[in-house]
């Protein structure tokens, strides 16, 4: 049963430890250094996106660069791809704590969670074509 499912299983559970990585950075920055939620966030969600490149590149999606141009045009494109997602995360963080006033960690989650579910399609179809 893994083999059958075995792409989207890693995918699964690296994106379990990335999502781990990125909410540990923000509550550290945020809840035990002090720093304004806003830039904590840029600093965890930099961290996990480069974090879940190098993953998602070896041991999920397994795909191998022939060029520097072919890596550097995959490496640009996850880049913009969960930039994207990560301008969403900054945007729903803003909201649901100015105008909710949720906890920034707990805002985190929530927003994180809705983000990542859209992040496999996006890498899957878009970024790691070329996988096996």
């Amino acid at each position: 049963m893994y083999y059958k499912f075995e792409e989207f299983i890693d995918y699964f559970l690296f994106g379990l430890v990335t999502a781990s990585i990125s909410i540990l950075a923000f509550y550290v920055l945020n809840e035990m250094i002090g720093w304004h939620y806003l830039i904590a966030n840029v600093v965890a969600v930099t961290v996990s996106i480069l974090f879940s490149y190098t993953v998602n590149k070896r041991y999920v999606f397994k795909t191998h660069t022939k060029t520097r141009k072919a890596f550097i045009r995959e490496f640009v494109l996850f880049v913009l791809f969960r930039s994207t997602g990560a301008a969403l995360d900054m945007f729903g963080l803003f909201v649901m704590v100015r105008f909710f006033s949720a906890n920034p960690t707990l805002a985190k989650i929530g927003v994180g969670t809705v983000i990542a579910s859209t992040n496999y399609f996006v890498s899957r179809r878009l970024i790691f074509k070329n996988h096996k």
